[in-house]
Formats: C-alpha cells, sequence, structure tokens
C-alpha cells in the first residue's frame, strides 16, 4: 500500500469515525459526577455601588446572600476547609460586584506576599466566570491578599492563559478575623449571550498559603474531565441591556534616538534622529459575545519586551504573543497539533527579511519592523455553541535607505504582505463534542527580483473533533491538516533545505530534493483514543 493510499484511508476512518461518534452520541451530560450541581442566586443592585475600598461597609452589601460551604481540593479532597470563605455577587446594568470574605482563625498569620500581576504569591482568592456557560472557557479574577491582581481564561482541563489582562477594579483590606476582597469587574470584560435571563458558569476558590490548602465553593477534584464540566452554576441575571461597547483610541508618538557620530556615515553624522507616528486603536462590541477590533498602524511600544535568548539550534525561536490586538479571542483561534500551533501572530510585523550585502562607502538605514498597516478582527461565541474567529492584516512593502558614495536611494527590504485567519468550531451537547475547522492564508506582493527568495503564498486548512462519551471518560480526540506554499524555484529550494524539513537528508527515502520545484504540500494528522477520567 503506498503513501498516497494510506493518506486517503486515514482521511475516510477519520470522518466516519467522527461522523458516527457525534450521530451516535444520545447523552444530554450537564456536570459529571455525584455530587448535584452547586447554584448561586445574584440580585440585581437597588442601592448605591459600592466604592471599591477594600471595606465592606456599603448599604449593597447587606442585600443578597452570602455563599459559603467550601470544600476542600488539596491537599485532602472533598474535606471541609481549616477556615470558612463567603463570598457574595451582585449585578448592574453595567457591572459585575463581587466580596469576598476570607475568615482567618490566625489573622496574623496571613501572608500578604507583594507580587507582580498575575503572579500567584501568598494568601488568594479568586472568582471564575464561564458566561458563555459553554464549559470550556472562564474568565477568571483572582486577587492575592496584598491586593495584586491574577486575570486569566481558563480552559480544560486547567489550563490557565495569564496574557489575557481585563480592565476591572479592585482593593483588599482586613478585619479583626479576615482579609477581605471587593470587586467591580465591568460586564465589558465579559462575553455572555443576549438572553433575556442569563446563566453562567461559577468558579470560587481561596488559598491558604501558610497550609498549602485550596478550597472550593463547588467541589473539584484532580481525577475529573476538566475543572469547567464541574463549575457551579450563577443566575440571577436578567435584563441586561443591547452592548454598546465602543473604544476608540488614537495615538501620537514622538521620540528621540541618541547614537554615537559617525562622521563618514550619513545616519549617523548628526549622532540623533527625530521620529514621529500616528495611529488609531478601536474595539467595538458588535453584540454581548461578539467583538470586533481594528488598528491602523498601531503602537505597540507599551508591551512588554521579549526576554534575551540565545539560540544555539538551527531552529526558529517562538515568542509568546503579547500585543493586545492579537490576544483577543486568543483562546478562539487556538488550533494545535502537539506543540505547534498552525500559525504564529508574531511574524506579522516581524522584522524585515532582506538584509544586502553592503560594500566600500556604502551605508544603510534599516527599520527594526515591519509596519502593520491595518488590522481586524472579529471574534466570539453564539449562545449555540457556534465560535468564530476572523482576522486580516496588512503589513507595508518595507524600505531601507541605501547610501553608497553619498548618493541615497530605497531599496524594499520586505514586500507588501496580507495575513488572514479563519476558524470555526461548534460545541454540541454542552461540550461533549466539538468540531471545527480553521484556514489560514499568507500572500506577498513582490516586484523586485531580488526578493524571489521568499515565498509567494502559503495556505494551510485543518478540522479537528473532540468527542466524549459515558460521562465524559472515554474519548477521542483527533485533527487533521494540510499545507501548500507557492513561490519560484528560488524560494521552494529554501524551504526544501531548511532546517525545518532537511530534504536533501540520505536517511529520509520518502522525501526527495527536487530543484525545479515551485510548490510544496503536504498533509499530517493525529487521532487519540483513550480513557480518561470520570467526573466524581
Amino acid at each position: 500500500m503506498n503513501l498516497k493510499t494510506i493518506q486517503s484511508t486515514f482521511v475516510f476512518l477519520f470522518f466516519s469515525f467522527g461522523l458516527f461518534a457525534i450521530n451516535n452520541n444520545q447523552d444530554t451530560i450537564t456536570t459529571p459526577g455525584k455530587n448535584p450541581l452547586r447554584t448561586y442566586t445574584t440580585v440585581r443592585l437597588t442601592t448605591p455601588k459600592p466604592v471599591i475600598d477594600g471595606k465592606l461597609n456599603d448599604e449593597c452589601w447587606k442585600t443578597g446572600e452570602w455563599g459559603g460551604d467550601f470544600v476542600q481540593w488539596i491537599p485532602k479532597e472533598g474535606a471541609k476547609p481549616s477556615q470558612e470563605t463567603q463570598f457574595k455577587i451582585l449585578y448592574d446594568d453595567k457591572n459585575i460586584y463581587v466580596a469576598i470574605r476570607a475568615f482567618d482563625k490566625e489573622p496574623n498569620k496571613i501572608s500578604r506576599k507583594a507580587g507582580r500581576r498575575d503572579e500567584f504569591v501568598g494568601e488568594q482568592a479568586g472568582v471564575n466566570f464561564d458566561s458563555y456557560h459553554d464549559h470550556r472557557t472562564g474568565f477568571e479574577f483572582s486577587v492575592t491578599a496584598a491586593g495584586q491582581k491574577i486575570d486569566l481564561i481558563l480552559t480544560n482541563p486547567m489550563v490557565p492563559e495569564l496574557d489575557w489582562n481585563a480592565v476591572w477594579y479592585l482593593k483588599t483590606g482586613l478585619e479583626d478575623s479576615a482579609w477581605v476582597a471587593e470587586y467591580e469587574i465591568p460586564l465589558s470584560q465579559l462575553r455572555y449571550s443576549n438572553d433575556k435571563e442569563q446563566v453562567w458558569g461559577l468558579h470560587v476558590w481561596r488559598w491558604i498559603d501558610r497550609l498549602q490548602e485550596e478550597s472550593d465553593w463547588e467541589p473539584q477534584t484532580s481525577t475529573g474531565p476538566g475543572m469547567l464540566y464541574l463549575f457551579g452554576e450563577l443566575h440571577g441575571i436578567k435584563d441586561l441591556p443591547k452592548s454598546r461597547r465602543i473604544e476608540i483610541m488614537p495615538y501620537t508618538l514622538g521620540k528621540l534616538k541618541t547614537f554615537e557620530k559617525i562622521p563618514q556615515n550619513p545616519f549617523a553624522k548628526n549622532g540623533h534622529s527625530f521620529l514621529g507616528n500616528v495611529g488609531l486603536d478601536a474595539k467595538i462590541g458588535l453584540s454581548s459575545n461578539f467583538t470586533a477590533d481594528f488598528t491602523i498602524n498601531p503602537d505597540f511600544g507599551q508591551v512588554e519586551s521579549d526576554p534575551s535568548v540565545m539560540n544555539l539550534t538551527a531552529f526558529e525561536t517562538f515568542y509568546e504573543e503579547k500585543r493586545p490586538f492579537f490576544l483577543e479571542g486568543k483562546n478562539i483561534f487556538r488550533f494545535e497539533l502537539g506543540d505547534a500551533n498552525v500559525f504564529y501572530t508574531r511574524r506579522i510585523g516581524h522584522a524585515p527579511t532582506y538584509h544586502p550585502e553592503l560594500g566600500e562607502n556604502q551605508f544603510i538605514d534599516y527599520p527594526d519592523n515591519t509596519s502593520i498597516l491595518s488590522a481586524a478582527k472579529i471574534s466570539g461565541k453564539s449562545k449555540n455553541g457556534l465560535a468564530v474567529g476572523v482576522l486580516h492584516s496588512l503589513t507595508a512593502g518595507e524600505n531601507a535607505e541605501l547610501s553608497t558614495n553619498g548618493i541615497k536611494k530605497n531599496l524594499q527590504v520586505e514586500p507588501l504582505t496580507s495575513y488572514t485567519v479563519g476558524r470555526l468550531q461548534q460545541d454540541f451537547n454542552e461540550g461533549t463534542t466539538v468540531l471545527g475547522g480553521i484556514f489560514t492564508a499568507t500572500n506577498r506582493f513582490i516586484n523586485d527580483p531580488y526578493l524571489e527568495f521568499l515565498n509567494t503564498n502559503a495556505y494551510t486548512g485543518g478540522f479537528d473533533l473532540l468527542h466524549q462519551w459515558n460521562d465524559k471518560e472515554f474519548f477521542v480526540d483527533a485533527k487533521i491538516i494540510g499545507s501548500a506554499i507557492s513561490g519560484s524555484t528560488e524560494a521552494i529550494q529554501n524551504l526544501q533545505l531548511s532546517s525545518a524539513r532537511y530534504f536533501q537528508r540520505s536517511d529520509a527515502s520518502y522525501m526527495d530534493f527536487d530543484p525545479n520545484r515551485t510548490t510544496l504540500s503536504g498533509q499530517g494528522g493525529r487521532v487519540k483514543i483513550g480513557k480518561g477520567s470520570k467526573g466524581f
């Protein structure tokens, strides 16, 4: 049987098994396990909203009900916690208000260690809203006793994405026998359906540092299929107004750069240079669960710098994405095969690729990065479980200025490039089955022959299926992808010989180096069938 026959058979079996699994899934599972589903009912604010000062003495905190009766998870799962914890949730048309009171019989031992944002140190507590109520996406707002924010997106089984940073307000304080946290969370930071009456997943937790103990409002287990499947429910949120979120952030930038004077270099003879820039970022709430992001000539100067890395391998270094525009809805766009993702957003706006060799009496003024002319993104999830993500970005044809014996000319070092990503996922039976697909495209508009070492067009597409049954005890997780690249013979030669492929190596009889190719294509996939753990 040849390779193409094997691949065709694999694709047929993959889709046949996937359709069989979906069509034969007759179970409607809301919460795995034997314990009854915990619910908390919030109430609408009828008094002035609280002053966020870490003191729970506002009139509003006398209304509504306190939740409690936490259950220990760590170190002894299911045991009674050593300390009591209470919480209360209120809301109005704009915000969710949360109060957490963490009692302690030895208040002088409360650990209030200082830390940076998103650093888990000392005593901690938090609340997580599965506002899509899809059992797959949780927006968490946690805090240390010292008052440091920790916000993240949580996915199953227990995967935190700490690069998500929301805008919310928080203060902590001390009482006689407890430390307290007071929150104001704008509804604009969450994504939820347009239903008249909302039902969200709810998780509230507390960590006692000196005892290395975690307790949760809804019982959790280390042997379950995923944390979000075990969340309780938040009831009582009604009649929220339609979302009208509009954020517009124009900017201007001026920069003075100083450096050592080099008299013979026309770009450095003054020892300084002036730079200026203007741009615009915008976010529009299309609905309560879909958001559109736009950016024109964005400035990412406020983004944390990458750490220094020494790469002694033949492979590319992949850096974490930190730019706010690309982080919005990041969990929706994810399509991973092993440790690799189908697309890597850090290539959008990367450093120019072409580096000309300089001769005698030649100097160059070279750009640091490729300018993003514009970018747009729509992301969100419908109440019927359809997650949609679409991203398009256009980067400039970047020029360097080359001086030869005092004569200057522009030299293109990166062509005009278009990037597109589309992602769809559909949930069935409250996340028991998930079927999705992805498409990506990179298109370069190359006009200069010396840039033809770059490929012209690159496309990828893929499908993924996750199906669980028997109370999520068993699962099949399958992915299949294909890719196609086109360009000049030089570009395709470079791709074949690169460290990502090494088509020329003698031990790979299934690959042949062809110097006359103008296209490359390939496909791959993975199927995992296994037994996980039931809910408890």
